[in-house]
């Protein structure tokens, strides 16, 4: 039983990784799953396994530019998240490409 005090959230959990079997996909599911049996809503992106193409476009660069689909998707789904769980690999010291 949840405690009174927690409330239903809004989570969004955005993995970066390519490898279905890795352990960051494993603490992705986890996270995801884990949320929802607490009753909260969890919208879950795989950027790899979504074919999210991290490349910006010159069309997107000027501020009145045009914004892919997929891309102003995800943004309105941030913008309303409550939470936000971004789980990937340390390549170089940095994320990957996919997340930057």
């Amino acid at each position: 039983m949840r405690p009174s005090w927690i409330t239903h959230m809004n989570i969004n959990v955005i993995l970066g990784h390519p490898q279905q079997d890795s352990f960051n996909h494993a603490i992705a599911k986890t996270a995801a799953d884990s949320l929802r049996q607490n009753g909260h809503e969890v919208v879950f992106h795989d950027l790899c396994d979504e074919g999210f193409n991290p490349v910006l476009p010159y069309e997107e660069i000027p501020q009145d530019g045009r914004v892919d689909s997929i891309v102003q998707r995800y943004c309105e789904e941030i913008a309303v998240a409550e939470g936000i769980i971004i789980v990937h690999p340390n390549w170089w010291g940095q994320p990957p490409a996919i997340l930057k």
